[in-house]
């Protein structure tokens, strides 16, 4: 029997804006112990494939031919056998949830959901082994993309689909592909040593609180413009603390109190801070890359808005110590080797400046919204992006406590 390797893409489509998404129980142990993985879209897989699935990669859309590694599932035991009769499906679901005592919270992970019956469908497999990544890898379908990314996986044969949530990778039907994710599933630099998934417990939903912003009640966690405006503001307000994130962080000793902040009026640069006698750049990146990139014919790097903007700094500044600098969450991985001017720039990670401010929070405790700008930065200080996954989790907890206080009160 032909071997396959399943790729589940997590966290997509409308269903998610107002529901939970029954791929959440993938990263979490049950009551049990176990971890049970959820196939998107219905939780089925095609029969033919039955008994021969060797792994699950679990992954996030990133861009057109880009997906994000977020986890996977091996050593899997078939939970759910796709039959003719849904009903068949959801009987034998609910037998084998309550068999072995699938819980979450106390609760069947089948009455989670709703009343409909593709809602009661929520297991797919049992994985014996799970591991996260330990840093973002990528899978890439594009040879264009492929020096964008860090950890980047080329996968030749098969395309992303447009349409499915999950994707076959048969030894037989794809023996490249299949041959490449299996290099990467053994690749152990990729994969955390352990398996990091938390059970929920009754203490865990009675003490669970999700870092919500501000930000990301208004749904503008992946707006940059709003973060290049709340840098700039933060950095205004308490002069003296920015000369030590200057210092400490950035690594400038020479910039003075009297330095100006300008934003995206000097040549489009999202933050340009100037004194005396330096100048330094800021271009601040949530999810997206380098813009305007073309090639130079005379070289093998990349010509891009770096080039623009280091370029420009050093025509209107000749005198001038010029500093560079792309801010970034840490799951968002920038090669700026490839680039004509990348050795210029330097990357700050989200997670430096959230260490940073937090260090010195005792210094900006009346600096009017300090504490959002705080929670704002958390939310990408995190080497996975991890805001879809809060949501589901907030949800996912929030429904759990709803049937546990309905059983309580029926006595």
């Amino acid at each position: 029997m032909s071997k396959v390797i399943i790729i589940s893409r997590m966290y997509a489509g409308d269903y998610l804006k107002e529901n939970i998404g029954h791929e959440v129980i993938n990263l979490f142990k049950s009551d049990n112990g176990n971890n049970y993985i959820y196939v998107n879209k219905d939780g089925k897989i095609d029969s033919k494939y039955n008994n021969s699935v060797e792994a699950i990669i679990l992954v996030k859309h990133v861009e057109k031919d880009v997906m994000e590694v977020v986890a996977k599932a091996q050593e899997l035991e078939q939970v759910l056998y796709k039959s003719n009769k849904t009903a068949d499906d959801i009987k034998h679901q609910i037998d084998y949830i309550e068999q072995n005592s699938i819980t979450y919270g106390g609760v069947y992970i089948y009455l989670v959901y709703g009343n409909s019956d593709i809602e009661k469908i929520t297991v797919t497999f049992k994985a014996n082994k799970l591991r996260k990544v330990q840093a973002p890898v990528y899978l890439v379908q594009d040879k264009n993309k492929l020096d964008f990314y860090k950890n980047s996986v080329f996968l030749p044969q098969k395309h992303f689909s447009l349409q499915s949530l999950k994707m076959y990778y048969s030894e037989k039907e794809l023996s490249e592909d299949y041959s490449i994710l299996q290099s990467m599933l053994e690749t152990e630099k990729y994969w955390e040593s352990t398996n990091s998934t938390e059970t929920l417990s009754l203490s865990d939903i009675d003490d669970w609180h999700q870092r919500n912003s501000f930000i990301s009640v208004i749904r503008k966690e992946y707006d940059e413009l709003v973060y290049s405006n709340l840098l700039s503001y933060i950095f205004e307000q308490n002069r003296l603390v920015f000369l030590e994130f200057a210092q400490e962080v950035l690594k400038i000793n020479t910039l003075t109190r009297d330095y100006e902040i300008i934003r995206e009026s000097e040549n489009n640069i999202d933050i340009w801070i100037e004194d005396d006698n330096n100048v330094i750049i800021i271009e601040n990146k949530i999810k997206s890359k380098i813009n305007g990139e073309h090639h130079n014919i005379y070289s093998d790097k990349v010509q891009s808005q770096l080039s623009k903007y280091y370029n420009h700094a050093k025509d209107k500044c000749p005198d001038k110590n010029i500093y560079c600098y792309i801010f970034s969450p840490d799951y968002n991985s920038i090669n700026l080797e490839k680039y004509e001017t990348g050795k210029y720039y330097k990357t700050i990670k989200y997670s430096q400046i959230y260490n940073f401010y937090i260090k010195c929070a005792g210094s900006m405790l009346h600096t009017n919204y300090f504490s959002e700008f705080i929670d704002a930065i958390h939310l990408h200080s995190t080497k996975i992006d991890q805001s879809n996954y809060e949501i589901m989790k907030n949800r996912f907890i929030s429904r759990i406590k709803n049937i546990l206080e309905i059983k309580s009160l029926q006595g």
